[in-house]
């Protein structure tokens, strides 16, 4: 019998004679073997380091060994866990077993040729698993992204923190301005994940009122309100074994804040008007335009509920920080929208480019969305042109910016900077010499800004 040197295994229980049993048997053909014998320093040791398996004990001095694999499966879905148990809690390790447990050993052990298949064969799926998610990513490739267009830098980070997030189970929350595109990525972890084969549902905590938002959350039992004439699941039932997506968590009510809590923290719901529990195994995504850390300081948010959702961060710029991708953005929109309108195919002159380059986007990629199949709908001849998207940019209110302290500092600053750049390059009619004698500036750091702003001379 022999496995892969490079395969590593944590080991966690409280005897000595288990590690020690483990450690011997395994170091000769495992590769490396980490023992610990309590779950805190498994915990621990899991998430500082990877491993292909973990062997983990029933019973621990500080917890439940079962509470202690949901833990592990929420940072690492796809890690095999084979749990240890005397005979007396085999009840237990099916119980194990049906919250993703692989199998489990029972003491005093069996034969060590039954242990080392067993170590195999976990380890063997364990490695499948990540195989066929990576090599199903690759094959996807930029499919995983069908509707998020980002060749710059900024969207290739977000890109980067998506597919690394798909590969686990743990939970994530996505900060970004309205219009930025946090469903579409909640969307695409769903569709990397494991979890893709089942449910992926959303709901927006901004629009619903706090009763609807609860009982559409949670579900209720019959007789629970007026109108409640059979009992009903909610979406964290509906969504079992797949993902939950909640957009705009910020509103969230102080109330509903501390369910969501008892949700992610136990697995499990009360509906509205019940008394029993009812275990759920759901990944949950959460979004905010808000700055929720700012928002724990002033106490509208709670601070146990932020670091609980706080696992997996990612940050959507907005588009005016992106204007690199707006040329491909709007090709994917006018092919989006002629197809659906079933209109010939339209070009965008260079200066019309330039203008929609040039807008500030408070709207973010909604707003050129809603701008692009404006300007499909309306236009009559083949080319679209700089007047054309003057007028529709006008129509459905471009901010001119002209009310810097509507923005953040750094987007308010930004934006002046351009502008004041635009408007010099404007009256020196493209002169970046005289330009730059004029503003004081070395004409290198005007060309550089002149670049960066993408502004036409």
């Amino acid at each position: 019998m022999s496995m892969s040197q490079e395969a590593r295994v944590l080991v966690i229980d409280d005897e000595p004679f288990s590690r020690e049993y483990f450690e011997r048997i395994l170091q000769r053909t495992a590769g490396e073997v980490k023992a610990v014998a309590t779950g805190k320093e498994g915990l621990n040791a899991f998430k500082e380091s990877s491993f292909d398996l973990v062997i983990l004990d029933i019973r621990l001095p500080d917890g439940d060994g079962i509470a202690f694999l949901r833990q592990i499966k929420e940072i690492n879905r796809l890690t095999p866990v084979i749990m240890v148990t005397a005979y007396g809690t085999v009840d237990n390790a099916v119980q194990a077993m049906k919250i993703g447990a692989f199998d489990f050993l029972t003491k005093p052990f069996e034969e060590q040729e039954k242990v080392l298949i067993t170590v195999k064969n976990a380890t063997y799926q364990g490695r499948l698993e990540r195989e066929n998610l990576l090599l199903r990513n690759r094959l996807q490739g930029r499919a995983l992204f069908p509707d998020i267009i980002g060749r710059s830098p900024a969207m290739q980070k977000v890109f980067e923190v998506v597919k690394k997030g798909a590969e686990v189970d743990s939970h994530v929350l996505i900060q970004g301005e309205s219009g930025t595109g946090k469903e579409l990525i909640a969307r695409a972890i769903h569709a990397g994940s494991l979890r893709s084969r089942s449910s992926f549902l959303a709901v927006d905590c901004g629009t619903l009122p706090e009763n609807l938002l609860e009982t559409t959350l949670f579900g209720y039992e019959r007789g629970a309100f007026t109108g409640a004439v059979k009992t009903t699941k909610g979406y964290f039932e509906e969504a079992d074994g797949g993902t939950l997506f909640l957009d705009e968590i910020g509103e969230a009510s102080p109330s509903l804040q501390l369910r969501l809590l008892r949700a992610l923290q136990e697995k499990e719901i009360v509906r509205v008007g019940g008394t029993r529990a009812y275990p759920v195994d759901v990944r949950v995504v959460m979004a905010t335009n808000k700055d929720l850390q700012a928002e724990v300081v002033k106490g509208s948010f709670r601070k146990d509920l932020f670091y609980r959702i706080n696992v997996i961060r990612i940050e959507l710029p907005p588009l005016w920080q992106r204007r690199e991708d707006i040329p491909a953005l709007t090709a994917h929109f006018i092919e989006r929208y002629t197809a659906r309108m079933k209109k010939p195919r339209k070009e965008i002159h260079p200066k019309a480019l330039q203008r929609l380059v040039n807008h500030d986007w408070p709207g973010n990629v909604r707003e050129l969305q809603n701008v692009i199949e404006r300007l499909v709908a309306l236009k009559v001849g083949d080319t679209i042109s700089e007047r054309d998207v003057m007028e529709n940019l006008t129509v459905l209110g471009g901010d001119d910016g002209s009310d810097l302290t509507a923005h953040p500092y750094e987007k308010a600053k930004a934006l002046f900077e351009r502008r004041y750049i635009e408007t010099l390059v404007e009256r020196f009619h493209g002169d970046l010499g005289r330009a730059s004698h004029y503003a004081r500036v070395h004409p290198a750091t005007l060309y550089r800004k002149v670049k960066q702003y993408q502004i036409q001379r």
